[in-house]
């Protein structure tokens, strides 16, 4: 009997294909008619590889379109599908021959309709508790077509009993306190909107925002997105659903914080966003020496709502949250506000509101971490030598730690003192696995501890914590800057090339890196005229001439590119450059003496937060080389033994 599928189910989506909807969990998932016809096809040739030719062909017909256009609607399928580069458990890219569907799919359709009586055909496979009374329903009715009528009358009767036992069945009271409940396991807090009527307060509720990210992502059982992401959408007037989609969401919540002398009120609302329906909305007016209460009573309120399982441990740290100084307070929101905006002005402004905080209130850990992460910040993007911010960063963690060893933010800046200035590779594991611990969606624990993996050449690892960055914080460039260097140094480079795209695309004027760490990956795979623009471009965006650091990057492509006397000439001119650069330059050149003259200052002086000698590309002709040991013993590399237990499970 011929078939006329109506929906294929797929893991937990339904593409329901009369209606031109994907569904998943019982709600529409927003998607473009062109997405949704890319997707139709895919899974009706999922018996193959399809072209990208044949899909251009059957998506766009006469019209003429770039294969680019193409290129979008997989990248948006393998979004909202929730896939990531390194899980392509729905849409698998074949290279050189095009795309192919391969999760598995069941059709839930129906039999042609009957020709003698006219009547609607039956599911032939329906997902839930009814499966099988469906099913024998819908195969009693199989059996009628084609029979006579008289003998159809014996069957009617066998049809009438199965389906009054299935309206008994589907009929039956469901239990009314878990009815229409959305299940909803990510959240973002969208930037909250300032009602005091002076925008000097944005700071304060941009802080109560990034407070309350915080205090929800210490939840374990939901992913909070992080601020970076959902500041984009600050003054925006896109529709909830697309915002939702855009950051991976279930649900939002959006408000209104308002101060007034030392009270604060703030209004929030919790929306779920697929149909963009409110679940329930709050008020909450508190004196300002309860800031931190009000924030801990909204995040178990959120949780309470939505039925997220809190453990004893994270209940207990939600009630109980204590007092805050109000002038302490607003010092320590200053400084977080120019600790977003990493220069050396802005910088030293972070530090001077985060010690006037501790100065008012000398009991409040929080300050001092983040004193201590201004001033460690201010010897990468300020204009501190490295070394000299490790005092200052290292005095400031540990009275963090002293006033309240479980503050994470504590953890981690003592970690990254460990890491970068004292090379205790073990013990900078443990201070971010403590972090972890307590906060196990903190960003600077899952980024340090990415970073400290990389480092040791545990790749899997540190891109296992990129990844669960990147769903945290799925607009931010530095996330997408950053994983492609890890992708970069475990020598994945498709991959890192896209990754450092995006990062450009989301931020073309961001100093970040991106440019720079491109530029890297294009070197190693031969696309030298690329990588030399893009070290131009990286100049240019930093707002400098090519500097002599600049300048030994480029010697060092010439040299490859077998340039020799430009590339000598080049680096003769610049003496002055960072060792690490001037090191990839002479290995370029073969002029390994220089080479490791140059990584041996590194190990002997800190200079900088160059941990990644062991595992960066630029070096690998050198590790036959028997100095190659002398460099990783005097940098404290710990034995691969070691390098197991720092970089294992967290």
């Amino acid at each position: 009997m011929k078939r006329s599928p109506l929906s294929y189910r797929f893991g937990p989506f339904c593409l329901e294909v009369d209606r031109r909807v994907l569904v998943r969990d019982g709600a529409p998932v927003p998607l473009s008619p062109k997405a949704l016809d890319t997707l139709l096809v895919l899974i009706e040739h999922r018996d193959r590889i399809i072209t990208k030719d044949e899909l251009l062909q059957q998506i766009w017909r006469e019209t003429v379109v770039e294969e680019g256009g193409l290129t979008r609607n997989i990248s948006i399928l393998r979004k909202t599908l929730g896939e990531t580069p390194d899980d392509h458990q729905f849409i698998v890219t074949v290279p050189g021959r095009g795309y192919r569907f391969v999760a598995d799919v069941r059709e839930a359709g129906g039999v042609e309709p009957f020709a003698a009586h006219g009547q609607e055909g039956l599911d032939r496979e329906t997902v839930g508790p009814n499966d099988d009374a469906r099913a024998s329903v819908a195969h009693a009715a199989a059996l009628l077509s084609g029979r006579s009528l008289t003998r159809s009358w014996l069957w009617l009767g066998g049809l009438a009993v199965l389906t009054a036992g299935l309206l008994v069945y589907v009929l039956r009271p469901t239990n009314a306190a878990n009815a229409g409940r959305p299940t909803i396991t990510a959240i973002a807090v969208l930037p909250l909107d300032n009602l005091s009527g002076d925008a000097s307060q944005e700071y304060f509720a941009d802080g109560m925002t990034e407070a309350l990210i915080g205090t929800l992502a210490r939840i374990r059982a939901l992913r909070v997105v992080s601020r970076t992401s959902v500041m984009r959408f600050k003054g925006a007037t896109r529709p909830l659903s697309e915002i939702a989609q855009t950051l991976n969401v279930d649900a939002v919540l959006e408000g209104s914080v308002q101060r007034t002398g030392d009270r604060v009120r703030i209004s929030v609302q919790l929306l779920y966003a697929p149909t963009d329906s409110h679940l329930w909305t709050r008020e909450y007016e508190r004196e300002l020496t309860d800031v931190l209460k009000l924030q801990s009573e909204v995040a178990q309120a959120v949780a309470d709502e939505i039925q997220v399982r809190l453990t004893a441990e994270e209940r207990a740290r939600l009630e109980s949250a204590g007092s805050v100084n109000p002038a302490a307070y607003q010092e320590y929101l200053l400084g977080q506000h120019y600790l977003w905006r990493p220069n050396e002005e802005n910088l030293v402004r972070a530090i001077a509101h985060f010690e006037e905080s501790a100065r008012i209130d000398p009991t409040y850990a929080a300050a001092y971490a983040g004193l201590s992460h201004a001033w460690w910040w201010r010897g990468i993007w300020g204009a501190a030598l490295f070394k000299e911010v490790e005092s200052p960063s290292r005095t400031a963690a540990a009275k963090a730690l002293e006033l309240d060893p479980n503050l994470p933010e504590a953890r981690v800046s003592m970690g990254r003192i460990k890491f970068g200035h004292e090379w205790d590779w073990t013990g900078a594991g443990r201070e971010f696995k403590r972090a972890l611990a307590i906060d196990p969606n903190n960003a600077d624990a899952h980024f340090f501890s990415a970073m400290l993996c990389m480092a040791l050449g545990c790749f899997a690892e540190s891109i296992d914590h990129m990844k669960q960055l990147e769903k945290s914080d799925p607009l931010s460039p530095t996330v997408q800057s950053f994983l492609g260097r890890v992708l970069y140094r475990a020598r994945r480079h498709d991959e890192a090339i896209a990754h450092l795209k995006r990062a450009i695309e989301l931020d073309p004027q961001s100093p970040a890196g991106a440019y720079d760490r491109l530029a890297d990956v294009y070197e190693a795979v031969g696309r030298y005229d690329e990588a030399l623009a893009l070290v131009d471009k990286a100049a240019t965006v930093a707002g400098r001439p090519r500097n002599e650091t600049g300048s030994a990057r480029a010697a060092r492509i010439y040299a490859l590119m077998g340039k020799r006397r430009e590339a000598t000439a080049i680096l003769e001119a610049s003496r002055g450059a960072n060792w690490w650069t001037l090191a990839a330059a002479y290995e370029a050149l073969g002029k390994n003496d220089e080479a490791f003259r140059q990584l041996l200052r590194i190990a002997e002086e800190h200079p900088g937060f160059d941990v990644y000698v062991k595992t960066d590309p630029v070096f690998d002709s050198l590790h036959s080389d028997p100095r190659w040991k002398e460099v990783l013993r005097r940098m404290n590399y710990p034995s691969e033994e070691e390098t197991t237990v720092v970089a294992g499970s967290r």
